[in-house]
């Protein structure tokens, strides 16, 4: 048979320890917060992309004739980059709603 639940039983649930101040989840220490972050992202989305046409210009040149390698480079430049804007399209989204709010 199962036996009750009692409130002596229960334990207390600490409060999660935010990270502090300055520094990411990860313990890196954080430039910036948000703002630092998104640029790292941009960055990163823009190198992938400098790569993929790299692989598609050394492709089309003759320089490499591994297609797959080049697909897949395109194709995770691609995914970052909608990925990216739709990011960009729900910030801007935010940006709007706080607009409207009266005060």
């Amino acid at each position: 048979m199962v036996e009750p639940v009692s409130p002596d039983q229960l334990l207390p649930v600490a409060p999660a320890r935010p990270a502090a101040p300055g520094r990411l989840a990860d313990g890196a220490p954080g430039q910036g917060g948000f703002a630092a972050e998104l640029r790292r992202q941009l960055e990163q989305v823009s190198q992938m992309q400098a790569e993929a046409d790299a692989g598609i210009q050394s492709l089309l040149t003759g320089q490499s004739d591994n297609i797959t390698e080049v697909l897949a480079a395109t194709r995770k430049a691609e995914v970052a980059f909608s990925l990216l804007m739709e990011i960009r399209n729900k910030l801007v989204d935010a940006y709007s709603e706080l607009k409207q709010l009266r005060v």
